[in-house]
């Protein structure tokens, strides 16, 4: 009688030793707040001791960039998921993000992408009209410049560099970027001016007490803006990815949302969200902004997090490798998925426990 393990079997088997094997680990966590959040608006005058962020957009208004009012959230996560494994050895099984609204039935909800020309002038020959009656909250990952990064910008930093006395349009020190899977960057600040393509990195459901909101409805005070991270684009993937190796995710809040009357409302009165701070006395109530992680620290090929290279992994990496310029199945971190990758991969399937 044969002693030899067939393939299903083995992975029944080594499952079991999976559980007990410190070279692949899943690690969850849920932060009930963020260790910064700071309005990121040109007047801000109280720089890390808002109670609240106003998000709205100042389409084409000189001296304003178009995506204006922004709530710049950080969570640091290195002391929860080790950081410093390498890009490649995090696997995102599941990742959400929520903050809340503070002002009541001042905006409308709406879930879906708009298209881009819909915030164009009517006068544009591009111009689309908008489906709904507002712009969705949108989140985007964090790019810096004059010399900040996510480890040297913090709540009390200054808003942008030239010119110094605000508006200071496009010249924010922290900006919402549109990534490459090589992490190259572009400024999404002024995007309907610009008129530049791309999406952010998801866009926000908005939920109260008895279940998501019906799009189109005035929205209630304290209602949950929830954002998916997992499943998001391969380039957002590779943005995180990286924040999870250097133990900061940074992240910002925004939308096309035009103000009605100014910043303030003014006599047009508030048609924008406005979002609770960690420093309202409501933070205290669960109204802080919050992320709950589920991260798997294991080796690259291994995308599901069970700590196997198998069947269910190689569904993963053929569906980044029918794309290509997938950097979600990446082996050997050069932003695609191709034969270079293949081949990596069929020395851990044949090895199928990661060591």
């Amino acid at each position: 009688m044969s002693n030899t393990l067939n393939r299903a079997s083995l992975l029944t088997f080594m499952s079991i030793l999976a559980g007990s094997n410190a070279s692949g680990q899943v690690f969850s966590h849920s932060y009930e707040q963020p260790a910064l959040d700071r309005w990121m608006y040109p007047f801000n005058f109280a720089a890390g001791a808002e109670t609240r962020a106003s998000l709205f957009a100042a389409i084409n208004q000189p001296g304003f960039d178009d995506r204006d009012g922004e709530l710049l959230i950080g969570f640091d996560t290195g002391d929860d998921v080790p950081a410093g494994k390498g890009r490649l050895s995090y696997k995102i099984l599941s990742a959400t993000l929520s903050v809340y609204v503070e002002n009541d039935i001042s905006f409308y909800y709406d879930p879906t992408p708009d298209p881009l020309a819909s915030s164009y002038a009517t006068s544009d020959p591009q111009y689309v009209a908008d489906a709904d009656p507002s712009k969705p909250i949108e989140i985007w990952p964090a790019g810096y410049r004059n010399g900040f990064s996510a480890a040297t910008f913090v709540e009390s930093s200054p808003f942008g560099g030239t010119p110094t006395v605000p508006p200071a349009q496009a010249a924010r020190n922290v900006y919402p970027v549109l990534l490459d899977n090589y992490q190259a960057g572009t400024d999404m600040s002024r995007q309907v001016r610009e008129k530049l393509p791309g999406s952010p990195m998801a866009v926000a459901r908005l939920y109260g007490e008895s279940g998501e909101l019906t799009p189109g409805t005035l929205v209630p005070q304290g209602t949950e803006v929830r954002f998916t991270l997992s499943g998001v684009s391969s380039a957002n993937y590779v943005y995180l990815q990286n924040a999870l190796n250097d133990g900061r995710i940074r992240l910002l809040v925004t939308t096309l949302e035009p103000t009605s009357g100014g910043p303030g409302g003014g006599t047009g009165g508030v048609t924008y969200p406005r979002i609770y701070t960690r420093e309202n006395a409501a933070a205290v109530l669960g109204y802080a902004p919050q992320l709950s992680l589920e991260v798997a620290v294991t080796c690259a090929a291994d995308f599901d997090g069970d700590n196997l290279v198998d069947d269910t992994d190689f569904t993963y990496f053929v569906a980044s490798y029918n794309e290509l310029l997938d950097a979600r199945s990446d082996l050997n971190g050069d932003g695609v998925t191709d034969d270079a990758d293949f081949s990596l991969f069929v020395v851990a399937y044949d090895n199928l426990l990661c060591d």
